[in-house]
């Protein structure tokens, strides 16, 4: 029910308003506080004042307004948008000249790409060496050109300024520009020797090299009969010379390279002369190999030859007694030199020839051991001049030279 206090019902007989009445304190003006509305068959007088009291008169109504940034906003933004643009150009152009090798010097360097590896450890050893800056922007066009599967381990020769395309094209087995090594074996230089100047110089490991020498079966003619499973089986057949390998060479290639100069230096017919003396070719290169060793002038090659010869046919002088062959046994046993070691390569000891070639001869000794001197000679020994030999028939004429003073041993 409404108030009556601000609401006057006045019902009339005809339905219609009968009249006003006006509340006390109403302004007959009809601006003061009160107000009567004729509504109908209704007179309202509602107080606008007393209802509205708490509103503040000076407080305007908000209005929402739309959101805007103006000209100072505007330009802001713009200068961001510029902003991020000339970053993304810059981060671009710079993996643009990674990818494409642009603006670096023309250098190149040797990057060494191990066994096993993965394409993590190739953008590694690139950015390393130089050749790239960003490993993740070269892994991700390695998986796009499926590099992993065209890379072979090695190390090669590369320029600074190769774009990722060439690097790649660069270390594969083919098309790979790998760095090479010059080796020189020396004349009378001994598997073990030859192995750790190869590792020495970059080409492969020893370890490698000796199972491989041992076990791997190379098709070269001259090796038949010599059986698998001998760790020095191919003593005597690694031919001495300057060779040219593969820094990170394979230690199959590498031998087969040595024993291939062997096959082309001492070719058929000569290895044929081994059996006209009624000899194998590796008991000829046995010899060829003491010969090495104890001869250094060529004119005292084919002599030292005949006293070998000399010996192997004669029953008063069974033993060659050659030293070089004591310190081969010392070089596989690690013992101490002395003429009694037991051992079958000590020549002092045991009769005939030793198992095996003693060190890998040059064609100067290989050709003496092919075509000996026919003497009566059966001992030799070093002058003190010229590192000639002065070579004797008779025991006592020898040892009459190795007690004076032209003795040079």
């Amino acid at each position: 029910m409404p108030d009556d206090r601000f609401y006057d019902y006045e019902l009339g007989n005809s339905g219609e308003s009968q009249g006003r009445r006006d509340h006390p304190g109403a302004d007959s003006s009809g601006t003061g506080a009160r107000e009567t509305d004729d509504i109908g068959d209704f007179n309202i007088d509602f107080d606008f004042d007393r209802e509205y009291k708490d509103v503040p008169e000076d407080r305007p109504l908000r209005q929402r307004r739309e959101k805007r940034t103006g000209c100072l906003g505007g330009l802001l933004f713009a200068a961001f948008v510029i902003s991020i643009s000339l970053l993304l150009a810059s981060l671009g152009w710079l993996a643009a000249t990674d990818v494409l090798g642009l603006g670096d010097e023309d250098e190149t360097v040797q990057v060494t790409i191990p066994k096993g590896f993965d394409i993590a450890t190739v953008a590694s050893a690139l950015r390393e060496a130089g050749l790239i800056k960003y490993e993740f922007l070269f892994k991700i066009y390695a998986d796009f050109s499926e590099a992993a599967e065209k890379i072979a381990s090695g190390t090669y020769v590369l320029n600074t300024n190769y774009d990722y395309r060439m690097l790649v094209d660069s270390m594969t087995e083919r098309g790979g520009k790998r760095a090479t090594v010059d080796v020189t074996i020396p004349e009378g230089y001994t598997l073990a020797q030859i192995f750790a100047s190869f590792e020495e110089s970059g080409v492969c490991s020893a370890d490698e090299l000796w199972v491989t020498a041992e076990n791997n079966f190379f098709d070269n003619d001259f090796l038949a009969g010599v059986p698998l499973g001998d760790r020095y089986r191919l003593e005597g057949f690694l031919f001495p010379d300057t060779y040219t390998f593969y820094v990170g060479d394979t230690p199959e290639r590498a031998i087969s390279k040595m024993l291939d100069n062997f096959g082309k230096r001492v070719p058929v017919e000569m290895r044929a002369r081994a059996g006209e003396l009624g000899y194998s070719l590796r008991e000829a290169i046995t010899i060829a190999s003491m010969i090495e060793k104890e001869a250094s002038a060529d004119e005292d090659r084919p002599l030292v030859a005949s006293v070998i010869y000399n010996r192997l046919g004669s029953e008063e002088f069974p033993r060659l007694e050659i030293d070089a062959t004591i310190y081969y046994a010392m070089a596989l046993t690690g013992e101490p030199f002395s003429v009694d070691l037991n051992n079958p390569y000590n020549t002092r000891v045991y009769p005939g020839l030793p198992p095996g070639p003693i060190s890998n001869p040059g064609l100067k000794a290989i050709e003496a051991a092919l075509h000996p001197e026919s003497t009566g000679y059966y001992f030799y020994a070093l002058s003190k001049t010229g590192g000639r030999h002065e070579f004797f028939e008779d025991y006592d004429a020898f040892l009459a030279f190795v007690t004076s003073e032209d003795y040079g041993g």
